[in-house]
């Protein structure tokens, strides 16, 4: 393994620790917290900025902007870097599939455990988690 590999390995970890700890305090404290989300929501803008098919992915945010019901401030900002992730790994269609999975893995936990209300952070996460594999086929990586 190359240090290509090494360096894929390692970003994958620090990924799945940060939803890990992500998907833990918005289960215990029902928020997402500013210092876990405002970096990569900057990264991912200025991304946008020098590769502009990035941009795509900040339809995620935008529409929870608009929406507004029931997304938290901490979903929107989580929503930007993902929804960059998604564009640049299956462009517009895969922000739309993540968009989708999410509000479907959101409603299926809120029916299997009979609450009104769930943390939508994690099935955000899990969505970006499940659809990887596939969009990373789609686009060819």
């Amino acid at each position: 393994m190359g240090i290509g590999g090494f360096a894929a390995y390692a970003a994958g970890g620090v990924f799945l620790a940060w939803t890990a700890l992500l998907c833990a305090f918005d289960i215990r404290e029902r928020r997402l917290p500013d210092a876990l989300t405002v970096p990569p929501a900057v990264a991912a803008a200025i991304a946008c900025v020098w590769h502009p098919p990035l941009a795509w992915g900040l339809v995620w945010p935008a529409l929870y902007l608009l929406v507004g019901r029931g997304i938290g401030g901490g979903d929107v900002k989580l929503a930007v870097p993902l929804g960059v992730a998604c564009a640049a790994m299956g462009g517009p269609f895969g922000v739309v599939a993540a968009i989708g999975l999410s509000g479907l893995l959101s409603v299926a936990v809120a029916v299997v455990a009979g609450m009104r209300a769930v943390p939508h952070g994690p099935s955000m996460l899990g969505a970006g988690w499940a659809l990887f594999p596939f969009l990373c086929m789609y686009s060819g990586v």
